[in-house]
């Protein structure tokens, strides 16, 4: 199973990380793996390079979009999608400084809605070395 953070980027950083996608993934890589007793130094950093996602906002429009999919289901602090026919199980949870999703897949239709939400989105796995901007990706050719 795969783990993505997704964060919204500031305006400010976007164009010059949008070119340089490696360097930003190094930040957020650090801040991910700071030890927890310097989760406070973590904190101040994210709050330098990201924006917050609004958590109960970004809830509604996740719902909003997939509430009419048989594979959707909200639960209670979070979403899924069980897609039995291409066996598919993602969990998504949000949170105030990001959004995880954990799926046994590469692509999770929650890209696309996260990318219809701000296009300034960073996703990053950070477990896989794995990372990406949702506005560079044409999610219809891996659908």
């Amino acid at each position: 199973m795969r783990t993505y953070y997704a964060f919204i980027i500031k305006d400010s950083l976007m164009h010059f990380y949008s070119k340089k996608p490696y360097s930003l993934y190094k930040i957020l890589e650090q801040i991910y793996r700071l030890k927890n007793n310097d989760i406070v130094l973590g904190y101040r950093l994210l709050e330098q390079v990201t924006k917050p996602f609004g958590s109960r906002k970004i809830d509604k429009f996740i719902y909003k979009r997939h509430f009419d999919e048989l594979e959707y289901s909200r639960l209670d602090d979070g979403h899924m999608i069980k897609n039995l026919y291409s066996e598919e199980i993602t969990f998504l949870k949000v949170f105030n400084s990001h959004i995880r999703i954990k799926t046994n897949n590469d692509f999770s239709p929650f890209f696309n809605s996260i990318k219809e939400y701000n296009e300034n989105i960073f996703v990053c796995d950070f477990e896989n070395q794995d990372f990406f901007w949702v506005n560079k990706i044409n999610f219809q050719t891996i659908v």
